[in-house]
């Protein structure tokens, strides 16, 4: 009986351990990005989108430092064009 109670435990929490992984996973990747800032990105769909974790922006900003841009997207001091 315990040893059911402990599988079925470690089952719940395997189970709900890779479906929050499973979302983040999925919710960013390079190649929807036009333009990096500090803030957010722009994607390829013109929108901006706000950085979901701090990882992601530097993780990006390690990997296409030419396509990154210190500052936020909205910052006066800096226009594109």
């Amino acid at each position: 009986m315990r040893n059911t109670l402990k599988i079925t435990i470690a089952a719940i929490t395997m189970a709900a351990a890779s479906l929050a992984t499973a979302g983040v996973a999925n919710a960013f990747q390079d190649s929807d990005v036009s333009v990096a800032y500090a803030d957010g990105y722009m994607g390829t769909d013109n929108q901006f989108h706000a950085w979901e974790h701090r990882a992601d922006a530097e993780g990006y900003r390690a990997k296409h430092a030419d396509n990154y841009k210190a500052w936020r997207h909205d910052d006066p001091r800096h226009k594109d064009g």
